[in-house]
């Protein structure tokens, strides 16, 4: 990703959901920000009590060269994270510095049918996935929310099917996710996978796509964003740690 850091503000803040927040971003130093990151990243430098910023990343849900407003969606369900402590508390006009873009990985458009499948934190990033598939697209839709309320419009495809999991306490390790994704039926031909979220539903996930089902890397993307009682660093050291490469 680029190391570039801009300082923008907060252009306005909604309330999506009880769980999801929208930070619209904007500023001078989003003049030259690069276009087409939608699903990619960017890492918030954000304050704290320490001599070095807490960085997080969250994904580009979407950018206005015009308007210069860059558009995260955030989870913010509690407020025991620095990310979701910022965004309870953040207004019109906080400042914040972040850098990137980070690399877009999204699904491969190239298959019969499609599976995509995350928790609300890959919501955003499955979201332009999901805006990005071709109008005939065919296959299945799974995400796990904390509320019935947090089960926001998707703009999708007709031939997707959108199986919703309503799992009020995601820090508490469960199988939910990929419980529901391997009793869906594999259909005929290629099929593409797109899957991000939790750390051990989505381990749990690479394994079943590589082993069970001998999918081409090239058509699955499988990642992690966060991990069940661990800080986002202790989940970066268990991806390290992880005799599979990620």
């Amino acid at each position: 990703m680029t190391k570039v850091e801009r300082t923008v503000s907060v252009e306005r803040r909604e309330q999506l959901s009880p769980n999801m927040i929208r930070m619209v971003l904007t500023g001078e130093p989003l003049a030259d920000f690069p276009e087409g990151f939608e699903s990619g990243y960017v890492k918030l430098l954000l304050p704290g009590v320490a001599a070095k910023p807490t960085v997080r990343s969250y994904t580009i849900r979407a950018f206005s060269p015009e308007a210069r407003e860059l558009t995260l969606d955030m989870v913010a369900h509690g407020d025991a994270g620095p990310a979701t402590s910022w965004a309870n508390r953040a207004g019109p006009g906080t400042e914040i510095t972040i850098t990137g873009p980070g690399a877009v990985k999204k699904i491969n458009p190239d298959a019969d049918w499609f599976l995509l499948a995350g928790d609300m934190s890959a919501f955003p990033a499955i979201s332009v996935n999901l805006e990005s598939l071709p109008a005939d697209a065919e296959g299945h839709v799974v995400l796990e929310v904390i509320s019935e309320a947090d089960k926001l419009a998707l703009e999708l495809p007709g031939g997707l099917k959108v199986h919703w999991i309503v799992n009020p306490e995601p820090e508490s390790p469960n199988t939910m996710l990929e419980d529901t994704v391997m009793a869906l039926p594999w259909s005929d031909g290629m099929a593409s996978v797109w899957v991000a979220g939790e750390f051990s539903a989505s381990r749990r996930l690479r394994q079943y796509f590589r082993h069970e089902r001998g999918l081409d890397k090239d058509y699955m993307y499988v990642s992690c964003y966060w991990k069940v009682g661990a800080t986002d660093e202790g989940m970066k050291a268990a991806k390290r740690a992880d005799p599979e490469p990620w």
